[in-house]
């Protein structure tokens, strides 16, 4: 089922954006609104890339170090250095060298940027993490979770407002 509640906004910013143009009121009178100069600052690139890795990881079940190898893709947009997002995935496999245990790793990643201009004083950056280790041994595999929210005050203080790091071993 579809959700509805981006309905109501949707078509209040489609209203809107309806009565931006340069001949926007009733007798054609020329209106100042937004043109496509005043928006280029704003327009968004996208970039995403495809990658291999190697990337050894320490099981905190048994203290056993895997080398991970898998593929990771990530997606960036950048909106002309005001905003910014990261996000991607991760898997890949490995094999315990004491253990002889396989892994499957999992993992899937967002980060955030946000300024309302580009000398503002004040910005926020939020990141986040979860991976999901399997191993075919009982008792070996693992979860991890990371979050990250941090703001740049006015005042040129840095705060964390939230930052929490778990993992947990798996039965």
């Amino acid at each position: 089922m579809r959700s509805l509640t981006l309905a109501g906004p949707a078509m209040v910013m489609g209203m809107l954006l309806t009565g931006c143009g340069a001949e926007s009121g009733p007798t054609a009178e020329n209106v100042a609104g937004l043109t496509a100069d005043a928006a280029d600052h704003n327009t968004g690139s996208h970039i995403k890339l495809v990658e291999t890795f190697t990337e050894p990881l320490v099981n905190p079940c048994n203290g056993e170090e895997i080398v991970f190898s898998g593929e990771a893709i990530t997606q960036i947009t950048d909106v002309g250095g005001l905003h910014s997002e990261l996000q991607g995935s991760a898997s890949g496999t490995g094999t315990g060298p004491e253990s002889g245990a396989t892994y499957a790793y999992n993992l899937v990643f967002h980060e955030s940027f946000n300024t309302p201009s580009v000398t503002a004083p004040q910005a926020n950056f939020f990141a986040n993490a979860n991976a999901r280790v399997t191993s075919n041994l009982p008792g070996l595999s693992f979860t991890a979770h990371f979050v990250f929210h941090g703001v740049a005050l006015p005042s040129g203080e840095f705060k964390v407002t939230r930052n929490l790091d778990r993992v947990e071993c798996k039965s």
